[in-house]
């Protein structure tokens, strides 16, 4: 019997509805018809044979006042958008085979067709976008079925007895089937890198929506590179990556169409907002369109292609193509990102940090408005993030947050909830897996993994390379005393970062704290004697803490500024100067000030004229005040002896201002370049320093020593994608 007896059929996500001749994916139908549809249903017809172009001519265009010319355009428009449809590839083709000069063969696999699924099984189809996208057929089949109940009789002692053996009975017989077989685990067959630039992603571990997402329509992986920010994409099964051109500037990637046609994708903030308009644009690379006025932090594709869900602080809400009448969803306890959908539309899943601990967690919000989290009790502590499915909805991947070590998980989600088992790593030890993505066609993970490189330089401008600054630890952060005989630094291992003293003409090294703290900068008072940095234990803010230089009891800095940021000592050593951190790292709706802590009093002061300002830095003759604005892109120094500001504007991110030790100079680094400002006249020129981008794909300048030696950090961060097969 003809395949095409049959009323439907089905290959891969794909479902042919050959009566009506429309093509769903997911149950979603696509915008396809006419000759592509006419041309599935003859290669669907004779699968695992090869169709002529011949036979296609006779089939398509009968009329013999058609010509040649005609005939061929059509057919490679037809063929051409199909493809574009299935997500297939000429080269690479996963249903429609090329034969050269003679024809196409439809290699896919068909399963059994499905009588009473998806859409043209009397199903309605759900518009309103005020609320999450209703279950195919719902209130049908819920009708159908009270219509169907008989009117309910009384039930003798007997029924209820048959009733309770059968419970006794069945609940063995799960736990028997869940001893027997134990829950499904995904499991790694093979890998194979695709990337090669080692650039991928931003990889910025210290943002909290870290947009290293990468997308996969099943044949291409579209994906950033940092260090020239374009978009990109490559093959799923590898070769050369291609550049996708872009409008915008400094653009990320936030989700894909379900049909594979347009990316959502926002510019980078320029204030260091969280929170930037939307735009939409085509995977050829066209120009991008605004959503609306949308300005949301994430937000992604609901499985329709008709609805997009995005976040805007702790609320949800929905809108449409063109970012119109946007309706809110949900509240939600913290700040929203990475929005994904299951495959059949009935739940969202999304992280939330709550900003003023730091903590991630999963959450799910479901069709009938039910919002719980995931994996509350997994582990303990456990920060959890950015989670996707498998095509099928078989598992969830997920990943869990730890320093520069974050590591994927996959839970098994179909069956009953007693033969599910716990999450299972899918990641190895060594490496950082970044954000992660499962193809749609295929069972292939497509996943960014980091390898983190870290050591200390030293050198003088215009003196060639830096040199090594051999410590014996990996710093990922660093600072000088002031007389250059003391180094204190933060290493990053798989527990958090660890702050350390090294005593440079010895070498003798003293570790200051452990996990679970994670200590991040740092700064050494005038004297050598203490030490103050930042850090935080889990699920609690960012404080200031100090303790002795050869180690001790660590003294936590007592303010009511409840994330605090980036301690300096004053000339003195008897105040530390700090701020709060930027909107990325704590809560993106405080105002920010600089604030002055005294050891003496045990006061806190706000210092006037800082709104909008932090990571300070304290002049070593007392009299300046040197930070950043929030928006990173402006450099200010305030005079506070006559109260005066000097303020330097670039078009690009700046950050880590020093001093030198004359007061004379401040000295800042942007984008793999140092500047330094003089005081006296507020002239700015940029340092010479010369170091190879494949010794350090990012350096910082931190500190300068008396004879003019400046102290780097550099990092090599080589991040790539890597194929997964699973089974």
């Amino acid at each position: 019997m003809s395949v095409l007896s049959k009323a439907r059929l089905r290959f891969g996500p794909f479902e042919l509805d050959v009566q009506s001749a429309e093509l769903f994916k997911f149950g979603q139908k696509l915008k396809l018809q006419g000759q592509p549809i006419q041309i599935l249903s003859i290669l669907l017809e004779k699968a695992g044979e090869l169709v002529t172009r011949e036979e296609l001519r006779q089939r398509l265009w009968p009329t013999e006042n058609e010509t040649f010319v005609d005939f061929e355009h059509g057919l490679n428009t037809g063929v051409r958008k199909l493809r574009a449809a299935l997500g297939d590839e000429a080269e690479i083709p996963h249903y429609i085979e090329t034969l050269p000069r003679r024809g196409y063969r439809f290699i896919g696999k068909l399963t059994e067709d499905v009588m009473a699924s998806g859409p043209a099984a009397g199903i309605s189809e759900c518009t309103d976008v005020t609320a999450l996208p209703c279950e195919p057929g719902l209130q049908e089949r819920e009708a159908l079925s009270i219509a169907r109940l008989p009117k309910r009789a009384s039930r003798s002692p007997a029924f209820w007895l048959t009733i309770l053996a059968v419970v006794v009975l069945c609940v063995p017989a799960l736990w028997f089937l869940a001893s027997q077989f134990g829950p499904r685990t995904l499991t790694i067959i093979d890998s194979k890198r695709l990337t090669f630039n080692e650039h991928v992603g931003p990889g910025n571990m210290a943002t909290l929506e870290s947009y290293d997402s990468i997308q996969c329509d099943g044949r291409r992986v579209y994906y950033t590179v940092s260090d020239q920010q374009h978009l990109r994409y490559v093959s799923v099964y590898g070769g050369d990556e291609k550049v996708l051109p872009s409008s915008l500037q400094f653009p990320v990637i936030l989700h894909l169409a379900p049909d594979a046609s347009t990316l959502l994708i926002k510019p980078r903030s320029a204030t260091g907002s969280t929170e930037t308009q939307l735009w939409v644009m085509s995977v050829e690379g066209a120009t991008a369109r605004k959503l609306g006025d949308i300005q949301a932090q994430d937000a992604a594709f609901a499985p329709d292609g008709k609805t997009i869900v995005f976040a805007q602080g702790q609320e949800l809400y929905v809108t449409d193509l063109q970012g119109s009448n946007p309706a809110k969803l949900a509240t939600v306890p913290g700040r929203a990102f990475w929005l994904r959908w299951s495959p059949d539309g009935t739940r969202l899943r999304f992280t939330v940090v709550e900003p003023k601990h730091l903590t991630y967690t999963l959450w799910e919000l479901q069709s009938n408005g039910l919002l719980r989290q995931l994996l509350s009790n997994w582990r303990k502590d456990a920060q959890v993030c950015c989670g996707v499915w498998t095509a099928n909805a078989e598992y969830f991947l997920f990943r869990e947050v730890n320093a520069n070590r974050d590591k994927v998980w996959s839970l098994a989600e179909n069956g009953l909830p007693v033969l599910q088992g716990k999450p299972a790593l899918l990641s190895t030890a060594g490496a950082s897996s970044g954000a992660v993505v499962a193809s749609p066609l295929s069972k292939k993970i497509l996943v960014s993994v980091a390898t983190p490189f870290s050591e200390v330089l030293v050198g003088k401008p215009n003196n060639g390379d830096p040199k090594s600054l051999d410590i014996g630890l990996p710093f990922v952060r660093a600072t000088y005393s002031h007389d250059s005989q003391m180094i204190v630094g933060t290493t990053q291992d798989a527990e958090g970062g660890a702050l350390w003293r090294v005593r440079i003409q010895s070498g003798e090294r003293q570790q200051l704290t452990t996990a679970p703290m994670i200590a991040f900068m740092s700064d050494i008072s005038p004297d050598g004697q203490r030490i103050a940095f930042m850090g935080r234990s889990p699920d609690q803010p960012w404080k200031i803490y100090w303790l002795s230089a050869d180690g001790g009891a660590l003294h936590v800095l007592p303010s009511e500024i409840v994330n605090q940021a980036d301690p300096n000592w004053s000339p003195d050593g008897q105040s530390i100067l700090f701020g709060q951190p930027p909107l990325y790292m704590a809560e993106s709706r405080v105002e920010r000030n600089l604030y002055v802590y005294d050891l003496r009093t045990q006061k806190t002061s706000r210092l006037p004229g800082t709104k909008g300002l932090f990571s300070p830095r304290w002049s070593p003759d007392g009299r300046y005040v040197a930070s950043e604005a929030i928006n990173e892109q402006s450099l200010v120094v305030l005079d506070m002896t006559v109260g005066q500001r000097k303020q330097v504007d670039l078009a690009e991110p700046i950050g880590h201002p020093f001093w030198s030790s004359d007061s004379q100079w401040v000295y800042f680094n942007s984008a793999l370049r140092l500047f330094r400002l003089r005081i006296s006249d507020g002239h700015v020129e940029p340092v010479p320093v010369k170091i190879d981008s494949r010794r350090c794909s990012r350096w910082i300048a931190n500190s300068i020593r008396p004879d003019g030696s400046l102290l780097f950090m550099c990092m090599q961060m080589h991040r790539d994608i890597y194929a997964l097969d699973w089974k």
